[in-house]
């Protein structure tokens, strides 16, 4: 008989084993001369050995046979655990009859060394052992020949093969292993049992990790706690047969090597999917307080470099799905443009992701009915491993709300990226070349190139904040800084001239440099009046920007839905918030118009010819209000369609009704057709339109030189957001704010100072005419006659001093 037909032959196997005097009952099916003989309680064998009570005859299913002599076949018992001699159990038949009848079946072991025990020497003259137990219970503690005091016996719990087994099931966070739980297969074994050994805070050590059979026990030494699972008796699950849940070694293992930097990276892939820039911190408190284990810095790193590869195959897989989002949108949003740009490579046989554009009809068909005729444009960079940019443009509602357009996803911020985007853009709210459009951008190259080729017509602002960012790197000051702004603000021209006189009396390069970019796309004053907006900055595609930030390391085709649902979120929202508006204003447009009435006091109002004022200002201003014709030659009304505190003056010097003299862009009819066109949900992916012949491949990476770049580039004044801390002092002055590698002074006591090459000493010396100077916390040396080396100059305050400490360098 061969090993593999014995193990075909040898499934329903239910082995019974008592430890001191072990008694071992095998039920099995043998195969005997080539006949199938079924081993039942009539004609069942027993054996009584004499073993060493650390053998577990449980675990000995892995037979390898050995001879085949004398008609006996014997196999030699390779897994269990012998800490003696090895054991021989031997299969024997002797036939009586013809075809097989009258056959006896025998089993028997022999110790390697070819001594038998007592009870073995019984057996073989035919004595009925004393041990034979037909109703035999692994664990029964009313057996006589159960030591009941031994724990580490009374810890192992055998289960039944026969009796089927129990689906493994957790409660929570309470994970118990009993013997019988039944699992899918060994992965899903060997996960319990790892997340098992992390929370109850020990080592595992496998004897056996295999497909077939998983053998384990503490790995302290002497531990009793073990462990074995197998498949059960049809073979479609993996079962724990054997279970000693008692450890004897003393304590928690601090040191859990179970915690690997690859289960880290499985157990919280959750995490670095929706928060790829997740500090490694969070994730060691998250094991802190869910498994009491604490890992080092360097593995949770680890962890999260192989969670992100892990997600690298979600972002590929994502592409090849932009398809079908595509259509989707597409069906269930109709009238929406989505579009795809693909490029072939040689490389590759399937084309390659270039461009993605997306803008949905409800947001084309609020911002004509509702929006002003001012967007906003910018980019963002993308933080997946694919990398790419994420162009946005948004607009602005009744309420001075962001209004998101539209979105297209490219591969880096150029002309032709831009120009892609300001296409497709055109095709959607762009007509006669963008008359009467005005864009707010931050003077990249690449959009105004784009913008200047796309709309012709349309109207271009500078983002004021950019220009300063430029403006600072070379004229610092906060002065300067003052100025700026005060000339990028003033509504009207005479305002504006004020401040440039101010701005080249204080630095003529300043001025010269401000006054080279045109004052048509920076400065209020030359603002048309049809936009209705006064922003300087571009400020809202920030906010924007900022607004979708976390979505912005998720594959493409989620941080597209993530995006598209939140701003459906948004739309609803707002639409529902409106409806319990009272009056016909929106709530920002009316704390403005109570911001501009608190600014009125002190003016005086002259009345004119008909609805013409005169609104004295600080006793020397004079602005001129037209109701009739809206207008006041400060132009705040004009540029911004809100009313000015001359025009608010005068409105309620009339007694009239200040909504009457507000555009329509800023009242709530307009805000309510912006946002009543809402998004159309969309159905699970399973039931998007398929797509056939359209394997889209992710963009190709290009790595640059260096460690990547993930924190954007600061600018010059922005403070850092790390700061040393004040606690820090130095051990070599003594002071505070900085340690003794980064000291530019000397540790003074009593006078002396430690002589170091070309570092500053301290000595005393004799000089009785001098007085003693003050002490000044400065990087600067200090001269005998109180003149600092650097460009300031100490005084005197002390006199009638013999000495004085004097600062110098020793160039010894």
């Amino acid at each position: 008989m061969s090993r593999s037909e014995f193990h075909r032959c040898s499934k329903d196997l239910n082995r019974y084993v008592e430890i001191n005097y072990s008694v071992v009952h095998y039920d099995v099916e043998a195969v005997v001369d080539g006949k199938v003989t079924e081993i039942t309680p009539e004609n069942q064998f027993s054996v009584n050995l004499n073993a060493d009570p650390e053998i577990n005859w449980n675990e000995l299913d892995d037979v390898e046979e050995i001879n085949n002599e004398n008609n006996m076949t014997q196999f030699s018992i390779r897994s269990g655990y012998l800490l003696e001699d090895d054991m021989t159990v031997h299969f024997s038949s002797e036939n009586s009859g013809k075809n097989g009848k009258g056959s006896t079946d025998t089993i028997y072991t022999s110790k390697s060394d070819g001594e038998e025990s007592d009870e073995e020497n019984a057996r073989s003259d035919g004595e009925e052992s004393d041990y034979v137990l037909d109703d035999y219970q692994s664990g029964d503690e009313t057996g006589d020949e159960f030591d009941s005091s031994d724990e580490e016996i009374a810890a192992c719990v055998r289960y039944d093969t026969n009796s089927g087994g129990f689906e493994f099931t957790q409660d929570g966070d309470n994970l118990v292993l009993r013997p019988g739980q039944l699992f899918v297969d060994v992965y899903e074994f060997r996960k319990v049992l790892r997340v098992y050994a992390i929370r109850n805070g020990f080592r595992l050590y496998r004897l056996k990790n295999e497909k077939a059979r998983v053998t384990a026990r503490c790995a302290k030494s002497g531990c009793t706690w073990r462990i074995h699972a197998s498949p059960n008796w049809n073979s479609n699950s993996f079962q724990i047969k054997t279970l000693c849940d008692v450890h004897t070694c003393g304590g928690i293992d601090d040191d859990n090597g179970e915690a690997t930097s690859t289960w880290i990276a499985a157990t919280y892939l959750h995490i670095f999917k929706s928060t790829p820039e997740v500090s490694v911190k969070l994730i060691a408190a998250e094991l802190l307080k869910k498994y009491g284990i604490e890992r080092s810095v360097h593995r949770l790193y680890r962890a999260k470099q192989k969670a992100l590869e892990l997600l690298g195959q979600d972002h590929k897989k994502s592409y090849s799905k932009l398809s079908r989002y595509q259509q989707a949108l597409i069906k269930y949003n109709p009238g929406s443009t989505v579009a795809i740009e693909r490029e072939l490579n040689g490389d590759t046989a399937h084309p390659v992701f270039k461009r993605f554009f997306m803008m949905l009809d409800a947001s084309r068909r609020g911002f004509f009915e509702g929006c002003r005729q001012f967007v906003g444009v910018d980019g963002c960079h993308l933080k997946g491993p694919y990398k790419g940019v994420l162009l946005t443009v948004v607009g602005i509602d009744a309420n001075y709300g962001i209004y998101p357009l539209a979105l297209c996803v490219v591969e880096s911020e150029n002309t032709y990226s831009w120009e892609f985007f300001m296409e497709k853009l055109y095709d959607q709210i762009g007509c006669n070349g963008g008359e009467g459009l005005c864009f707010m951008s931050d003077r990249q190259k690449g959009v105004i190139n784009a913008i200047d080729r796309v709309f012709p017509n349309a109207i271009k602002r500078y983002c004021c904040r950019h220009i300063y960012a430029n403006f600072k790197q070379k004229f610092l000051g906060t002065l300067l800084k003052k100025v700026f702004w005060k000339a990028c603000r003033s509504p009207n021209y005479s305002e504006f001239s004020e401040s440039i006189e101010e701005l080249k009396k204080i630095s003529d390069a300043a001025h010269r440099w401000l006054m080279n970019i045109p004052t048509v796309y920076w400065a209020k004053h030359t603002f048309p009046n049809h936009t209705k907006c006064n922003h300087v900055t571009n400020n809202m595609t920030e906010s924007f920007n900022n607004w979708i930030n976390s979505f912005r390391g998720m594959p493409i085709v989620r941080m597209l839905e993530e995006i598209r649902r939140k701003i459906m979120k948004l739309i609803h929202k707002r639409n529902e918030d409106a409806k319990k508006w009272n009056g016909h204003l929106p709530p920002l447009v009316r704390r403005k118009i109570v911001e501009a009435r608190a600014a009125t006091r002190g003016l005086t109002v002259i009345f004119g010819h008909e609805n013409t004022f005169e609104v004295m200002e600080d006793l020397c201003k004079v602005f001129v209000v037209d109701l009739g014709k809206k207008t006041c030659n400060c132009r705040e009304w004009q540029i911004s369609g809100l009313p000015c505190k001359h025009s608010v003056c005068s409105i309620d010097a009339k007694r009239l009704n200040i909504e009457d003299y507000i555009h329509n862009y800023l009242k709530c009819p307009a805000f309510i057709n912006t946002y009543k066109y809402q998004y159309f949900p969309l159905p699970d992916e399973k039931m998007w339109p398929l797509v056939l012949h359209d394997n889209l491949q992710p963009p190709i990476i290009i790595k640059s030189v260096g460690r990547p770049q993930i924190k954007r580039r600061k600018e010059a004044d922005e403070p850092a957001t790390f700061k040393r801390s004040s606690s820090v002092k130095c051990s070599k002055c003594e002071h505070w704010g900085h340690n003794k590698r980064t000291c530019k002074r000397t540790k003074v006591v009593n006078g002396e100072g430690t002589s170091n090459s070309n570092q500053p000493i301290t000595q005393r010396v004799a000089c009785s005419a001098l007085s003693q100077p003050t002490v000044h916390d400065n990087d600067d040396t200090t001269s005998c006659h109180g003149q600092k080396n650097g460009a300031g100059v100490s005084s005197f305050t002390q006199t009638d001093y013999s000495c004085l400490n004097v600062t110098m360098y020793d160039t010894a």
